[in-house]
């Protein structure tokens, strides 16, 4: 007999259930005793130790909050007692009707206005009724109202401090509002600490210095003498001290908060520089809330306070500074990359669409369609027809493929069967000779559709691809280096050069960029170095200028850019022979310069010779600038010419392709050769041969490409050349040519370029057998005057 397994699932969730109970109870004790000690500290502060509206404030402000801490004002009764000369039954009084109303009203702590009126009418109406039992005088009616004004405005600010302080465990971001209210609970709190001393320590002066150190050491300077301030003024209002305590807490303050990166021990220091200071020339005359053994103990209780509640407390200043630095233009970034990454979803699904519709495409239709045709043209009338295609189909199927495979191969077709056995067979043949070429044309144009799908679904990945990319630059990480900024101006002024602003910024791939801002929009040569000169100088690297023409911003102020200086440049020579003098060349090429520093080397050569070749060959250097200056993917730019240059013409029509791009910091290139000649790089007297195996664009669906690595340096010759100048030479062309390169002694890449194709007609007794182009790059490390 198995034995069964039963889980106590009741037992557990009790279990649960009291710990959840237990903790909560605990809570609640906790808060209670708090609000108790609070409650204490606020009943014993005062204004001139005749008005004490701070107490029975906090009491109306935690009753709104939550009624189970009505007991709170048992603590503020108590503390009215142990102050001599105070009618505490009044201000018992004030409590019990506040109470009574808040229960009544049912006020909420959304409430704050009803409470704040609930506590006016009450203290006022206690005064006036305790007034009335004595010797009522005028003045006894203006001090009921001001304290009963202090109280009502208290109500407020204490109202934000308890959203924060009843929910402090689980509070992450704290508002302004809060932050505020919090500041001024602790003055008032410190207030409430007055008179009250441990042998030579005064607990006020104790807890002043420790709430300046600690806000300082938190918020920075501006915060740690907002609150010296704010205690200072308090003190000087509620208890006549000497009013230089608010210039000896505010400047101390400061300096502890100027001092804080330096630790605990730079804001103890700073503090009790910047309060010996200001204390120093006012005569040591700061009253009695501050003294040397208060200080000395709260800097000890401050350096050894634990770390992990300076941490929480940290945390929660920079939540306010996220509340309040809402950055709205990182945030309409994110909603535009992510709308742009929509796009791109949207650019990519289409893709698939037209690839997966492209994949139905090629599912060509059975060629017994093509016999079923055939056979209703021609055999359906034949008295033979059912002997043929019923009692012996297969034998006649059989002998139908044969037939159209002889015709499509131009074999005799004497020995096919069906020329023995058709009595129509003439007829069949002329029939089958017309469905077959309708067929092929029809193959021939699924298979252009085919491409031209193809084509589109790369375009549209391609598209989708861009988009995305666009969306991360959007999204890019900039950083602004302001110091850096004030470093420039700095120095631009102190050379004599006027300029209205400068940018200076950061993009996540560690690129530096600088932007100076000018009214003039004309600038000399002179003045432009000068400029670039200062920003080399404070960037620590040489930075020039990037653009030829000048930016002009949205307030019309010049804009010039500067960035970091390529190590190299590149200077480039051409030489061009056609074919038949008077006649345009099939050859295209192109150099320019791209904005990332890179270089690029292109030359096509067109098949043939004349106008077609020359629309081929400039049609594919022109979209292949287009495209790399877009910044689209190198690989499916070569998909992209290739599906054009194999659609755009009805005739068999393709070019070679051979590019080097050039990286002017590193010095690495990079070669893509698509069907075209070798390729060689001339370093001194050594000369290194680049192959290519692949065919050129515009032949087959798919290609792909000859991708070549090398480093190159100062003084290097990159050498690109078409077939035209190939076939100039005998037996082995490539080392023929390399022969000519390796002889060559020039610095002038277009003198290099002149020699080369020279040499080369000689070899073909100045008769080109097709186009020429010779295209010499060379490499020089970058001179800076």
């Amino acid at each position: 007999m198995q034995s069964a397994n039963v889980f106590p699932y009741k037992k557990t969730l009790k279990g649960k259930l009291s710990e959840d109970v237990d903790k909560g109870f605990y809570k609640n004790i906790l808060n209670s005793v708090l609000f108790l000690i609070f409650a204490f500290i606020l009943g014993r502060a005062s204004i001139s130790y005749v008005l004490f509206p701070f107490g029975i404030a906090f009491f109306a402000a935690l009753v709104a909050y939550k009624k189970k801490y009505f007991f709170v004002g048992l603590g503020v009764w108590l503390a009215l007692l142990t102050v001599p000369g105070v009618n505490s039954a009044k201000y018992l009084l004030s409590m019990a009707i506040i109470f009574l109303l808040e229960l009544f009203l049912r006020v909420k702590p959304t409430n704050a206005l009803k409470a704040s009126f609930i506590t006016l009418f009450s203290l006022f109406a206690s005064g006036l009724i305790f007034s009335y039992s004595y010797n009522f005088l005028y003045f006894d009616v203006f001090l009921s109202s001001y304290e009963a004004v202090i109280a009502m405005l208290l109500v407020f600010i204490f109202n934000h401090s308890l959203s924060f302080i009843v929910n402090r465990s689980t509070r992450k971001v704290i508002s302004n509002e809060e932050l505020v209210s919090l500041g001024i609970f602790t003055a008032v709190f410190i207030l409430g600490l007055h008179n009250l001393n441990i042998w030579k320590f005064s607990l006020n002066s104790i807890a002043i210095a420790f709430a300046v150190l600690f806000i300082s050491y938190l918020g920075g300077s501006g915060a740690g003498s907002a609150i010296g301030t704010t205690i200072g003024v308090l003190n000087v209002l509620a208890y006549a001290e000497a009013p230089s305590i608010v210039g000896v807490l505010a400047f101390g303050g400061l300096l502890g908060g100027s001092f804080r990166k330096l630790h605990r021990i730079g804001t103890i220091a700073g503090f009790v520089i910047g309060a010996a200071i200001v204390a120093f020339y006012t005569g040591f005359k700061i009253g009695n809330s501050l003294n040397p053994y208060g200080i000395g103990l709260a800097a000890l209780l401050f350096a050894a306070f634990p770390k992990k509640y300076i941490q929480e407390a940290e945390k929660l200043i920079k939540g306010n500074k996220n509340l309040n630095d809402r950055d709205y233009s990182r945030k309409l970034k994110e909603i535009i990359a992510a709308k742009l990454k929509e796009y791109s979803g949207v650019f990519e699904e289409l893709s698939k669409t037209f690839k997966q519709s492209n994949e139905k495409i090629l599912d060509h239709k059975d060629i017994s369609y093509l016999f079923e045709e055939i056979a209703n043209k021609t055999c359906s009338q034949c008295v033979m027809y059912k002997n043929c295609w019923d009692r012996d189909f297969y034998s006649t199927y059989k002998s139908m493929f044969e037939l159209v495979e002889h015709l499509e191969k131009g074999k005799d077709i004497n020995d096919n069967r069906l020329y023995r056995k058709c009595i129509r067979f003439s007829e069949l043949m002329s029939t089958t000779k017309y469905y077959l070429g309708i067929y092929k044309i029809s193959m021939q144009w699924r298979e252009r559709l085919k491409d031209a799908k193809g084509l589109i679904a790369a375009q549209l990945k391609g598209v989708a691809d861009a988009i995305s990319d666009i969306a991360k630059e959007v999204n890019m990480n900039i950083s602004f280096k302001d110091e850096l900024e004030q470093v420039i101006l700095l120095e631009l002024d102190k050379n004599g050069i006027q300029v209205e602003d400068v940018l200076v910024y950061e993009t996540d791939g560690g690129s530096t960029s600088v932007k100076v801002y000018r009214e003039e929009g004309y600038l000399s040569k002179d003045l432009e170095k000068k400029i670039a000169s200062v920003i080399s100088e404070v960037m620590g690297e040489r930075y020039e200028r990037k653009d030829r023409l000048y930016g002009i911003d949205s307030k019309g102020r010049c804009v010039l850019s500067f960035a970091k200086a390529e190590s190299l440049q590149v200077i480039t020579g051409v030489s061009k022979v056609s074919k038949a003098k008077n006649r345009i060349s099939g050859d295209a090429y192109s150099f320019m310069d791209l904005n990332n520093g890179k270089y690029v080397v292109a030359l096509s050569d067109g098949m043939g010779v004349g106008y077609k070749a020359a629309a081929e060959s400039t049609t594919a250097i022109s979209l292949l600038e287009k495209f790399i200056e877009a910044g689209f993917d190198r690989e499916l730019v070569i998909q992209t010419l290739n599906s054009i240059l194999a659609l755009r013409s009805a005739e068999e029509m393709f070019s070679t392709v051979d590019i080097m791009f050039l990286d002017k910091f590193t010095g690495k290139a990079e070669f893509i050769k698509i069907g075209a000649c070798a390729s060689y790089v001339k370093r001194g007297a050594s000369v290194e041969v680049i192959e290519s195996s692949s065919l050129p664009i515009g032949i087959l669906e798919d290609i792909e490409a000859d991708l070549h690595e090398k480093k190159l340096k100062e003084g290097d010759f990159v050498i690109l050349v078409t077939d035209g100048v190939l076939e100039c030479f005998e037996g082995e062309k490539e080392m023929e040519l390399l022969r000519v390169i390796s002889e060559a002694d020039f610095i002038s890449p277009q003198e290099m370029a002149d020699y080369i194709m020279k040499k080369s007609l000689e070899r073909c007794e100045n008769t080109p057998k097709d186009d020429m182009t010779v295209i010499v790059a060379k490499i020089w490390k970058k001179i800076y005057v």
